[in-house]
Formats: structure tokens, C-alpha cells, sequence
């Protein structure tokens, strides 16, 4: 299903489980970046998938951040419109 990224093994917690939803260390890791460029890339735009919060967390939905990375990793404004095509849920009164 998600064959075009790395498996989720280092994102597992203690319960072997993968999670549905990764924190910005989790996500720089999924994507071989530093996690100074995961917050460089959210502030400019050029990761497409917006991190919700959850708490005082800041985290992102693994499957759309699957999904950004098989679809090119376009800048956030391609990326809101092609999501709504691939049936993500809703996110700040945005249906996609």
C-alpha cells in the first residue's frame, strides 16, 4: 500500500504499533530530512500536507504524508487541491 516510502518501523511505539499520526521528529525521519527542515519546510509552504493539533502537539496524518511523498511532494497550495481529490478527510473547513 504505501511502497514508494520507507515502512514505519522507526516511528513504532513500545506497543509495536505504527501510529496513524507522527510528530514532526517522526516525519523528518519518514522522510530523511532534519527536523530543522520539516520546520523550515512548514513555515514556507513546501511540505503539502498541513499538520493538525492535537494538544499542544503538532502532528501529521501518516497516510497524507504517504500520499504527498507518491504524489511528487508538490508545495502546499497543488497539494490542498489534489488531496481533495484523493478523499482526505476535513481540515479547517476545508473539505479534501
Amino acid at each position: 500500500m504505501l511502497e514508494n516510502i520507507p515502512e514505519r518501523s522507526d516511528t513504532k511505539s513500545r506497543t509495536g504499533v505504527a501510529p496513524l499520526l507522527l510528530d514532526a521528529k517522526s516525519v523528518a525521519a519518514v522522510l530523511s530530512v532534519s527536523l530543522r527542515t520539516i520546520y523550515g519546510m512548514k513555515s514556507t509552504g513546501e511540505i503539502g500536507p498541513i499538520p493538525i493539533r492535537l494538544g499542544r502537539r503538532t502532528l501529521w496524518r501518516y497516510e497524507e504524508i504517504a500520499a504527498w511523498v507518491r504524489a511528487g511532494c508538490p508545495r502546499r497550495e497543488l497539494w490542498l487541491k489534489m488531496a481533495q481529490d484523493q478523499g482526505f478527510g476535513h481540515q479547517f473547513g476545508q473539505q479534501f
